[in-house]
């Protein structure tokens, strides 16, 4: 497979508004706060880590529509369909969080789906099912969304991991961590109801928990 490099510039996407009090899902590392964005470090992943026009990082939030979504994108999101072994490491949920956020403004975000995409000269499966191996070329598409259109809070996109429910990048220059409120959180080494959600998601796809 090949990505193909963004048209500059991008031009008329298709919005999708989330109104004030949605509310998402974020399952992230403990060491961060329910709604404080990363500011680019760790790994690359699918629209992170990009940058502004200046080469400034764009900090960036990764949430989800349901639980179910946050768990596949993040906890089992790098086990292929296809292992002969499907097995993820308590200590990794362990190290992990689930919180809500309530929104408290309407964000602005470009949807990231056929219609906007085949206009674009981009398949879905291109952009959001592609490996690891591509993250660098699909970041660059987060990265020119984030260059042409100066109104975009962020992404919107079906997951990948767990269709049909919504996935969303937020950018951190545009959207600040106190535009969010948390409803509430759940630390994966210390309350076990954040355990056994994500032990029946296991179940459904085939995925262990494993010492």
């Amino acid at each position: 497979m090949s990505i193909p490099s963004p048209p500059s510039p991008l031009t008329a996407p298709q919005y999708a508004l989330l109104p004030q009090g949605t509310i998402l899902h974020r399952v992230h590392l403990s060491t961060y706060r329910a709604a404080e964005f990363n500011p680019g470090q760790g790994g690359p992943t699918r629209f992170a880590p990009i940058r502004d026009r200046d080469g400034n990082p764009v900090p960036s939030l990764y949430a989800s529509a349901t639980v179910r979504a946050a768990v596949h994108e993040t906890i089992f999101h790098d086990i292929p369909a296809n292992a002969a072994c499907k097995t993820v490491r308590l200590d990794d949920v362990y190290r992990r969080s689930h919180s809500l956020l309530a929104v408290r403004r309407v964000l602005r975000l470009v949807e990231l789906r056929n219609p906007t995409l085949g206009k674009w000269g981009i398949s879905r499966a291109e952009l959001i099912s592609s490996s690891p191996a591509f993250y660098r070329l699909t970041a660059a598409w987060a990265q020119a969304v984030h260059r042409d259109i100066a109104d975009a809070d962020g992404l919107v996109w079906t997951s990948g991991q767990c269709d049909p429910d919504d996935a969303y990048l937020f950018f951190g220059d545009r959207v600040r961590e106190a535009e969010f409120v948390m409803a509430q959180s759940r630390d994966g080494m210390s309350d076990r109801s954040f355990l056994k959600d994500v032990r029946d998601e296991g179940r459904v796809r085939g995925i262990t928990l494993a010492v």
